[in-house]
């Protein structure tokens, strides 16, 4: 027993590292585990946020066809529709994350499913502006919940280097609910009550299926539960329940807290502009409204296979910046390019360039989170974090609805040329912050430095870059 217990302290200390303790595991065993964890939790998250972005993104695809006319909404009024929305999304992050840790994410995740899917329902029954804002207003106070409690239920069952792949394989549901959205637009009229209804019936799903963790599901054998958590405590000090507020606290003095939060702000403004506003895009290139929609579907299947295969990379190569910078290029030369060309006369231009913008702005919207969770050691201040990276997120919503103005119309210049400069900055600060891990990584490995966290020193903890 007390070798077990030497061993079991020598495989905490080798946070992150492929050393001794993680050589002597079974492989087999291992293996095992990993797949048979993608089994259970993959479709689940997959189906949830599936529903989520076609909830969310529903009001793009509605406005291309008469969503405006029936409910005699005028000037800017669809803007400030995105807006408030995405006020009470942006500022339930960090509350739902923390409760998720209080309380778990397979709890927290159907209950805020449910309760977004009814919301989205009852918009189909509004009249007026007044109506379709009460309902988005609620439906991004509890859909605000959804991705950042998603990461960190995948960090309570993954290693920090299975995690952006496995955040991707549910993360690129997104493009495909576009595809979907895009399709149900094109052939029925009231796409809020069938959205809406899927999703409640997801939810209640996921009560059944989503284990509160490996220890307590019945689906994994003695051995495997051993194993899972000798891999997570590789990767968190802290494995239990318990919500520790010194944790969160200690978070916000850290300056690298700060820098990744203005991070996803940057990002997100081309994030949201490309959910929301594709369709409308599109139609400036488009011949009829519905076919707006209905072109939508190849920049979002192509964007889904692209992220798939850059986080595959990330994983494989255990680069989170490079990666993120590199595909967001692609996207900025993209919205740069449709700002300032005239695509009146040159339509298939154009949508080829719809291509390129989707091909790389979502991508660091998967990277920067898992990079976050990975630099984190307490479940706690992973949660925190975590809240924090994507309340920046969804407040850049409120950037792109502002400069998606109606004024100007179809080519929205100003709002491209806004998300172009947001994407330019990110690159900047991203590869600013990743020099800075790399220096402090050599330090670690020179010796100059030691990583302490749970109260012990970890000499062969290295920082994710």
């Amino acid at each position: 027993m007390a070798d077990e217990e030497k061993q079991l302290d020598a495989n905490v200390l080798a946070i992150g590292s492929d050393s001794g303790s993680q050589k002597s595991r079974d492989k087999a065993l291992e293996k095992r585990l990993v797949w048979k964890t993608d089994l259970i939790l993959m479709p689940g998250l997959a189906l949830a946020y599936l529903t989520h972005t076609l909830d969310r993104a529903n009001l793009g695809n509605a406005k291309t066809d008469t969503l405006e006319k029936d409910l005699g909404l005028v000037g800017n009024q669809f803007s400030l529709l995105l807006i408030l929305f995405y006020i009470p999304y942006a500022i339930m992050n960090v509350p739902f994350t923390l409760l998720s840790k209080r309380f778990n994410p397979a709890v927290v995740i159907p209950i805020i499913m449910t309760c977004w899917g009814i919301m989205a329902m009852c918009a189909s029954a509004t009249k007026n502006f007044g109506g379709i804002l009460a309902t988005r207003i609620l439906m991004g106070s509890v859909e605000a919940a959804f991705f950042p409690c998603a990461i960190f239920y995948c960090s309570m069952f993954y290693t920090r280097h299975e995690l952006s792949f496995r955040t991707s394989i549910f993360g690129c549901m997104g493009f495909i609910a576009g595809a979907i959205s895009g399709l149900i637009a094109w052939s029925i009229l009231d796409l809020f009550i069938i959205e809406g209804a899927l999703t409640v019936g997801v939810g209640l799903l996921l009560f059944l299926i989503l284990p509160h963790s490996i220890e307590k599901s019945r689906w994994f054998s003695d051995e495997e539960k051993r194993l899972s958590r000798l891999r997570l405590e590789e990767d968190s000090q802290d494995v239990d329940k318990n919500f520790r507020w010194e944790d969160a606290k200690k978070e916000t003095k850290d300056w690298t807290t700060w820098i990744f939060t203005l991070m996803p702000l940057l990002y997100g403004v081309g994030v949201v502009s490309s959910s929301n506003f594709l369709p409308t895009i599109v139609k400036r290139i488009a011949i009829t409204p519905a076919k707006a929609n209905l072109y939508t579907v190849g920049p979002n299947l192509t964007a889904a296979a692209v992220q798939l295969a850059t986080t595959w990379v990330s994983d494989r190569f255990q680069q989170r910046a490079t990666i993120a910078c590199g595909t967001l290029f692609v996207s900025f030369l993209a919205w740069i390019l449709l700002a300032v060309l005239n695509l009146v006369k040159h339509v298939e231009v154009g949508y080829f360039l719809t291509y390129l913008l989707t091909f790389g702005t979502f991508t660091p919207g998967i990277l920067v989170p898992v990079w976050v969770a990975s630099n984190t050691t307490t479940t706690t201040g992973r949660a925190f974090r975590l809240g924090l990276n994507f309340m920046a997120q969804n407040l850049a919503g409120i950037i792109s609805s502002a400069v998606f103005r109606a004024e100007d119309a179809p080519v929205y210049k100003p709002a491209l040329i806004t998300v172009a400069c947001c994407q330019a900055v990110f690159i900047v600060v991203c590869l600013g912050l990743r020099e800075h891990f790399r220096r402090l990584n050599k330090k670690l490995e020179r010796g100059e430095i030691v990583h302490v966290s749970g109260g012990k020193e970890r000499p062969e903890y290295r920082y994710a870059l």
